[in-house]
């Protein structure tokens, strides 16, 4: 008898996983961070970076959107010494996004309006700072970070296109050496605008 509610919980789950309905969406983007604790220690400056990644949603008018991204983002910092480090930096992110339809499912495979958001937490695959003299590398940055996701997205026919904010939840230095930058604390916020296609199941 323990066992029934269990059962009665795996059966409706599965209920729900069968009726639910299942995308595939490969996507490719472009991406500006911002370090938003450096504006008071040095000039900043925001370049454009890229994404590509797979997202798989799986839901109705509700949904959920767990996926995988690699992503690089571009900055440059500038010491008031005059040093300056063109920042490239190579990221896995994992982001689960909880999101709504604002239209019938029959409507669904032609046009939506979507709403999410959702946590993420990124690790750092890679640094590059070019022939800089401030010699920023990956020792300088915390193995993983979280963020916190908000955005939209419009579904048309076979494409979509996703437009989001992540706000930084945790710093992104771990113990940064760098004259005129040492102790320095920053959240990365990141701006991203992605486009894919939806590969239904």
């Amino acid at each position: 008898m323990k066992k029934s509610p269990l059962l009665l919980i795996l059966w409706l789950l599965m209920s729900l996983a069968i009726q639910a309905q299942v995308e595939l969406r490969p996507t490719v983007g472009m991406n500006i961070s911002s370090l938003e604790s450096l504006k008071d220690t040095a000039s900043f400056r925001s370049d454009a970076g890229f994404s590509v990644g797979l997202d798989l949603q799986f839901g109705n008018r509700w949904y959920v959107q767990p996926g995988v991204h690699y992503d690089v983002s571009r900055n440059t910092i500038e010491l008031n010494g005059g040093e300056e480090s063109a920042l490239k930096v190579g990221r896995v992110r994992l982001p689960v996004l909880v999101g709504y339809k604002l239209f019938e499912p029959d409507v669904d495979r032609f046009f939506n309006v979507r709403l999410f958001t959702g946590p993420n937490i990124s690790f750092v695959t890679s640094v590059d700072d070019g022939e800089s003299q401030l010699d920023i590398d990956k020792e300088d940055f915390k193995s993983s970070t979280f963020g916190w996701h908000a955005g939209g997205g419009l579904d048309i026919l076979i494409v979509f296109i996703d437009f989001g904010y992540q706000f930084g939840l945790s710093d992104i230095f771990d113990d940064l050496q760098i004259q005129g930058l040492e102790g320095a604390n920053s959240k990365n916020n990141v701006f991203y605008l992605n486009a894919g296609l939806r590969v239904r199941f």
